[in-house]
């Protein structure tokens, strides 16, 4: 019992082997020494049993006591953990205390047997929990758990086997029966070891099947190598004592012999058998080669993690494989036991730190594979700052490959920018050289034939001159835009429509009276962007050219405010129109539209026939 609960222990270190082997050395040297109820000293009534109970017999009870709590503790941990809290199981252990206690202070015969009992409850209840645990893996159907369903079939049948006749015992005793023997009760023991052994070798139970095999083919061959050694150094020697050399001299010359032979012998032998029973470590050093050459290919962060997370670890054997970078916490995984570590360091900058499992059949990593894992780590650290600059680089290129996209972008806008500018020069000094001389010639020719012009004609003549001083001024206005389309400052909209409307209201219909009159709402001052400005004017004015020229109305009414949003109305009284219908050759309303989108403004009409129409503006503002 003893050395099959220490095996799994120091082959293979794991929480759950430890917990067997505490478990295994103190059952073992329960069934050391033989324990019977008759062993038991009389009870004195008023005195308790501890004062006349034997050390020996105290320290059996309370090996006894630890036992049971602890068999629990193992089934619930082993060999899969079921649902049972740390909580559960330390109460366990407590209730066994307590159950000792009352039981070595027990001082009349009622008190005695009411521990006995109770004792031997927690005793069933134990073997019970004991067996249902190892049940309840056994009845797994999930294929992934298939072995450990196995294997907890294979303990559970051994215990049963073993743990019946020392459950039974107790009972034949208190009815004075001797069915079951103490040496017997030994014999039924011999289950438990041998069906561990065999779940080891044909289930490979703590995974240590193939470390075990190893050892003994190992132990074999070197038996046998010995033996050969001393059957060819006893050969030599016969040889040579038959021969005419002195006895002394062929047991010199024979012992030479076998040693020049013995370590080459011996590095043969060793060589082929580290190719039978180790060919893990054939595999580590192609692996490891294969490796530097992908970690020498490998450009990127995520490229050289999935290397040493997932294929090193899996091409070597091991268990598992953790690479910490920085600034990550510098600690192994939790619940993992390393069973070599190393730090990443690239020059004098730690790059982070790499944990590797043990392998899953092999041995441990000897000097030589450490030396190489060393190295390799080495490699990986440079690939991972090489990735690191690579990546930095790139990241690099990518904002330098945007601004020069921003910067390519800019400078087409300037260069648009300055070439409408340069059009709008050009525009404004065609119309000047063109447009603002001759209406100039006009309003000269107007003033001239005003002086010889016949009294009922002056009236026209004056009024022509004062219509082509207004447009005069209109012309010199838009000169003036389009001299001054820099964009940069702000201007006064409210002067500009105050300036608009009194152009217009000082014209004459053609049958007298005012050609517009004008209600004007706006505030003192509005502060606009100027090139927002420019085109809310040209809109407006636009809409006010329509209201004399379609409307038949000679009143308009303009409403402007400012918020958030520059918001503008004109209304009219005159005949309307469909504003749904497609008017073909009209393009007024389609101008004043498409200025207002590209202001990402709002744009509506809202217009009946005899009523009059409406038009509203919204314009976002920026801040200024």
């Amino acid at each position: 019992m003893l050395l099959t609960g220490l095996l799994p222990a120091l082959i293979k270190p794991q929480p759950s082997h430890t917990l067997i082997a505490c478990f295994a050395a103190i059952y073992a040297f329960f069934l050391l020494v033989p324990f019977e109820l008759s062993d038991l000293p009389s009870l004195q009534p008023g005195n308790s049993l501890y004062k006349s109970i034997d050390s020996h017999l105290f320290l059996r009870l309370i090996n006894a006591a630890i036992l049971l709590p602890l068999a629990v503790h193992v089934s619930a941990r082993f060999p899969r953990t079921m649902d049972i809290s740390t909580r559960a199981i330390l109460s366990g252990y407590l209730l066994s205390i307590f159950l000792l206690i009352a039981f070595l202070f027990s001082s009349t015969p009622w008190q005695w047997l009411l521990t006995i009992t109770f004792l031997f409850l927690w005793f069933s209840l134990v073997i019970f929990f004991f067996i249902r645990n190892f049940f309840i893996v056994a009845r797994d159907t999930n294929p992934e758990r298939q072995s450990d369903a196995q294997r907890a079939r294979l303990i559970m049948f051994s215990m049963l086997l073993a743990e019946i006749p020392l459950w039974f015992r107790p009972l034949t005793l208190a009815l004075e029966l001797d069915i079951f023997p103490y040496d017997l009760l030994l014999i039924f023991q011999l289950f438990i070891p041998i069906g561990i052994a065999y779940a080891i070798l044909r289930h490979d139970l703590f995974g240590i099947d193939r470390i075990l095999r190893r050892t003994l083919v190992y132990g074999a061959a070197s038996l046998i190598f010995i033996t050969l050694y001393l059957f060819l150094a006893t050969s030599i020697t016969s040889l040579y004592a038959d021969s005419t050399m002195s006895r002394p001299l062929a047991s010199v010359v024979s012992l030479f012999i076998s040693a020049l032979l013995f370590e080459p012998t011996r590095k043969l032998i060793q060589t082929l058998l580290e190719k039978v029973l180790y060919p893990d470590r054939q595999k580590f050093q192609a692996t490891i080669q294969s490796m530097q050459v992908l970690l020498g290919r490998a450009n990127r962060r995520e490229e050289i993690i999935h290397l040493l997370n997932d294929v090193f670890p899996d091409q070597i054997g091991a268990e598992w494989g953790a690479l910490k970078l920085f600034p990550e916490p510098d600690v192994p995984p939790a619940n993992l036991i390393p069973a070599w570590n190393t730090r990443l360091v690239a020059g004098s900058v730690s790059v982070g730190g790499y944990w590797l499992g043990a392998r899953h059949a092999g041995p441990v990593y000897d000097s030589d594979e450490r030396n190489h894992l060393s190295t390799l780590m080495g490699q990986a650290a440079l690939a991972l700052a090489y990735s690191n600059a690579y990546e930095s680089l790139y990241e690099l290129n990518q904002n330098l490959e945007v601004r020069v996209r921003e910067q390519t972008a800019q400078t087409i806008t300037n260069q648009i920018s300055i070439a409408a500018y340069e059009e709008r020069q050009r525009i404004a000094r065609d119309l000047h050289d063109s447009v603002t001389q001759s209406i100039f010639g006009m309003s000269l020719m107007a003033r001239s034939l005003k002086t010889s012009a016949p009294a009922s004609f002056k009236n026209q003549i004056t009024e022509l001159e004062n219509m082509a001083g207004d447009i005069l001024k209109e012309m010199r206005l838009l000169l003036d835009q389009l001299r001054n389309a820099n964009g940069e400052s702000n201007v006064d909209f409210s002067e500009a429509v105050h300036e608009l409307c009194e152009v217009l209201s000082r014209r004459s219909g053609p049958e007298g009276g005012q050609l517009l009159t004008i209600l004007l709402d706006i505030p003192d001052e509005v502060i606009l962007p100027k090139p927002i400005a420019e085109e809310t004017l040209w809109t407006l004015r636009e809409a006010l050219q329509n209201v004399i020229k379609h409307s038949k109305s000679r009143t308009a009414t303009i409403e402007v405010k400012k918020d958030a949003m520059l918001r503008i109305m004109i209304r009219d009284g005159g005949t309307g129109f469909d504003a749904s219908a497609t008017l073909m050759g009209h393009y007024g309303l389609r101008g004043m539209r498409e200025r207002v989108l590209a202001l990402g403004g709002d744009f509506q009409i809202d217009s009946k026939i005899g009523v009059g129409t409406m038009l509203s503006i919204n314009l976002p503002l920026p801040r200024l």
